[in-house]
């Protein structure tokens, strides 16, 4: 707490946020879809998409200077875009897209609690839709988890992973990982697909920006996304380089929907197989109630500032709950009922692309200064996140084209609510920027 009484987070707190997310969001989820995809170059993937990733952070820590509100990716596109509809379509795609996430980690839930309580698949579904509806109700009861809480579960998951991925160490085999890796016929876009989803393997430090005014200083922000992103890909790396390397890649194939809790069976048995899944149901949780907090603020700042209407973020029921939260369940539930794991997470990846691309190309494009090192840094963010995605989306075209219409369906959706909303509200509002920002190329009224 502050001199003025305010509540505000510390550097390990804010860190810890953007790393539960993360590995609720990832590595549970996708660890088996990357694995067959890039074979033995899957560290790589890991690696690469973690780059992009920090310079999509970069961009936001620029951003995060202007910021004054917990409004996060929304306060960061209307701020850097000016309040121009490409800011406001963007920020509602963003919406959308933890929308789509949610339904990854729901179905990656719904897996693992299967498994866990050795029932049929056909359950998996209605795991997925009965924690969302719980959360739902969680959120909507205004009940928020205490800093040392976060603390305390984000250092239970590390050193269970971590742990593990020692024990998995011990039973590496060269000739297993060299197998593993014969057995994966190398191909560009393959390993631009899991590039991509590697890439939503740590699009939850996102989340890191919705603490943006509990900050003492914007500099925490910069240290948090960085830290997270640099422990969250040390896990990955090493875990994926010792599952390859102990494990069968059939068992991986086979099982890659819950391939760390399959993975851990040899070496644990049924009881490590039952503590990993029950890692992962726990870090699916958190990440679903983190997410759920994340796109209610999301809708908030866009309310308050016209770019949505306010009747979204009015309360609906209980103290918290509204018709963005109630919303964001219902369209979780029919991407669970409709699409499988794996095309969820396309979707999702090519959206969280999107939004990385234009955070970056809005910070570049309000400055007026032309100073070498913060430019070179926000284009170089753009072009890494566009190229992905343009071939990421290239990749997908011809074999999975139905992801391609729904991710276009969230775009054009996104412009026509937005458009609309704002032709009905009026201009966009924008309170003055902190003392500390940087210039701004243009005014603090709406453009477009």
């Amino acid at each position: 707490m502050n001199k003025t009484g305010k509540v505000t987070l510390s550097l390990v707190e804010v860190t810890s946020l953007g790393v539960g997310t993360m590995i609720g969001a990832g590595i549970f989820a996708l660890f088996g879809q990357i694995s067959t995809l890039a074979g033995g170059y899957a560290w790589a993937a890991f690696i690469l998409s973690g780059i992009v990733s920090a310079l999509a952070g970069y961009a936001y820590y620029d951003l995060s200077k202007i910021s004054n509100t917990n409004g996060g990716v929304a306060e960061y596109l209307t701020r850097g875009w000016n309040g121009s509809l490409i800011g406001s379509t963007i920020s509602f795609c963003y919406f959308l897209s933890i929308a789509i996430v949610l339904g990854l980690v729901a179905e990656s839930f719904g897996h693992y609690s299967a498994k866990v309580l050795s029932i049929g698949s056909g359950w998996v579904d209605y795991f997925a839709i009965g924690v969302m509806l719980a959360f739902l109700l969680i959120n909507a009861t205004g009940i928020k988890l205490m800093g040392v809480a976060e603390k305390i579960l984000v250092i239970a998951k590390l050193v269970v992973l971590v742990g593990f991925t020692i024990l998995v160490f011990t039973h590496f085999d060269p000739a297993t990982y060299a197998a593993n890796d014969s057995a994966v016929s190398f191909s560009f876009g393959n390993f631009v697909n899991a590039v991509a989803l590697a890439n939503l393997s740590f699009a939850g430090f996102a989340v890191i920006a919705n603490a943006g005014g509990s900050v003492k200083n914007k500099a925490v922000i910069a240290k948090a996304i960085f830290i997270a992103i640099l422990v969250v890909g040390a896990v990955y790396v090493a875990l994926d380089v010792a599952v390859f390397g102990a494990i069968d890649l059939s068992k991986i194939e086979s099982a890659k929907d819950y391939a760390l809790a399959a993975a851990a069976r040899p070496d644990l048995g049924t009881t490590g197989f039952v503590i990993i899944g029950i890692t992962a149901m726990v870090s699916t949780m958190t990440n679903i109630n983190a997410n759920i907090f994340s796109g209610s603020n999301t809708i908030g700042f866009m309310a308050r500032h016209n770019e949505v209407s306010p009747v979204l973020a009015k309360p609906l029921f209980l103290r918290q709950g509204n018709i963005a939260m109630v919303a964001t369940v219902c369209i979780v539930i029919v991407m669970i009922m409709l699409l499988d794991l794996s095309q969820i997470g396309d979707v999702a990846s090519a959206t969280f692309l999107l939004v990385h691309t234009f955070i970056p190309l809005g910070a570049a494009l309000r400055s007026q200064e032309g100073k070498g090192g913060r430019l070179a840094l926000l284009w170089l963010a753009t072009l890494a996140n566009g190229a992905l995605l343009l071939f990421f989306l290239w990749h997908l075209s011809g074999k999975h084209d139905l992801e391609i219409y729904v991710f276009a369906g969230i775009v054009v959706f996104a412009v026509l609510f937005t458009g609309i909303s704002r032709k009905i509200l009026g201009e966009v509002s924008i309170e003055p920027a902190p003392d500390d920002a940087e210039p701004s190329g243009g005014s603090a009224s709406a453009r477009g």
